[in-house]
């Protein structure tokens, strides 16, 4: 899968020619791992996930620039620049941190109470499955914090499941 420069700024970066005075910079093609053209250019997929859009035109003898927008994005936008700069120089350079694991079960969750949810699950079925809660009768059920929990659980999940995924690649 390739990315688009929007939607993955913490992974996508987008070339753009440089002055005439600079000197050329190594090619990303050579180290390209993957490859796909599309209208906006060529789609290069480097080592540790790492996507960069060479547009149509740039040719490997350019000077080539990062593009950098000054957006809400620009600081992962930077970290994925430092990062392709640090492979065209032969280094690792900086990662993004892995997702800690109270936040991969966090993750995994939601995915199972929206699961849950689609195939008609109840609110107080995911707090017994998912969370591992158990009640004695409907008060406790109705007053326990795992009955919250539960319908954030699938809230969460549903916002994820509406895009808001993409939260993921834009983490530092």
């Amino acid at each position: 899968m390739f990315w688009t420069f929007d939607a993955a700024p913490a992974i996508v970066v987008k070339l753009a020619p440089a002055g005439s005075d600079r000197p050329a910079a190594p090619d990303p093609t050579c180290i390209a791992l993957d490859r796909r053209r599309a209208g906006d250019g060529l789609h290069l997929r480097l080592a540790g996930g790492l996507q960069v859009l060479v547009p149509s035109g740039l040719g490997p003898q350019a000077a080539i620039a990062a593009l950098l927008p000054l957006d809400d994005r620009f600081e992962a936008r930077a970290v994925a620049a430092a990062r392709l700069y640090a492979l065209l120089a032969g280094s690792a350079g900086p990662r993004m941190g892995p997702i800690s694991r109270d936040r991969r079960l966090r993750l995994r969750r939601m995915l199972r109470a929206l699961d849950a949810r689609a195939q008609g699950a109840s609110y107080r079925e995911i707090a017994e499955h998912v969370l591992g809660a158990r009640f004695t009768d409907s008060l406790a059920w109705r007053t326990s914090p795992a009955r919250d929990a539960a319908i954030r659980l699938w809230r969460s999940g549903l916002n994820y499941a509406r895009g808001g995924y993409l939260a993921l690649l834009r983490r530092r």
